[in-house]
């Protein structure tokens, strides 16, 4: 009998995915814990006694750009995550068929 393989589809497409799902789910955490962390480093300057408006802006955009950070390490984690249990999932498939043989 012939040997058959299954193929699942392209390494980009689950790249990709295992990518997309890990910005969500950093995108997530960064939304709950985001403004605990934000106000742990803002602290407001002086000058800015009677308008906090300079202070909302500048706490706003860094947690921004701390939400983009959060979605990139999510992804990248997440993807690593996926590359090793495919890994496993794989040699285990491979020791259940030499096992059956």
């Amino acid at each position: 009998m012939a040997d058959h393989q299954i193929t699942t589809g392209s390494a980009a497409r689950r790249l990709v995915i295992a990518g997309g799902a890990g910005a969500l789910l950093g995108l997530a955490g960064s939304s709950l814990g985001g403004p605990a962390v934000i106000s742990w480093w803002y602290e407001p300057p002086s000058r800015d006694a009677f308008s906090c408006a300079g202070s909302v802006k500048s706490a706003l955009s860094q947690f921004v750009v701390m939400q983009f950070v959060c979605a990139a390490i999510g992804g990248a984690l997440l993807a690593v995550a996926f590359f090793f249990i495919r890994r496993a999932m794989a040699k285990r498939q491979s020791a259940r068929a030499q096992t059956a043989s």
